[in-house]
């Protein structure tokens, strides 16, 4: 198999990379404040990004089942219909706030003038 070549002089690159740590975060912000299924977590997560975190669905469930597995979350079926429901476990909220304290650590350092 080809390896694809990293491009680092690519924006794309980049946003890409952040996508990946920033819609985990997301996923667990959105879900502090209710339950959502995946379309609906897919609009609150460009919401609440500002529409930086763009998921697609490949993007949002090995996200979402790897937080099944580990019990950050968990899932059930809606009543009237086949969709699944999540929700925030006690341990989904613990690495949250984890979570937004080394966020809240780094950003003021990316934000500053005198590293770009």
């Amino acid at each position: 198999m080809i390896q694809k070549k990293i491009d680092y002089l690519s924006n794309d690159y980049w946003e890409k990379l952040a996508n990946q740590s920033l819609i985990r975060f997301f996923i667990l912000r959105a879900l502090k404040d209710r339950d959502l299924h995946g379309y609906l977590l897919i609009k609150e997560i460009r919401d609440l990004s500002r529409d930086f975190c763009n998921p697609s669905e490949s993007t949002l469930y090995p996200a979402l089942n790897q937080f099944l597995k580990e019990g950050l979350i968990v899932q059930a079926n809606h009543s009237s219909k086949d969709k699944k429901i999540y929700s925030i476990t006690q341990k989904g909220k613990d690495a949250f706030k984890l979570a937004a304290k080394t966020w809240n650590r780094i950003l003021p350092t990316l934000n500053r003038k005198t590293i770009l």
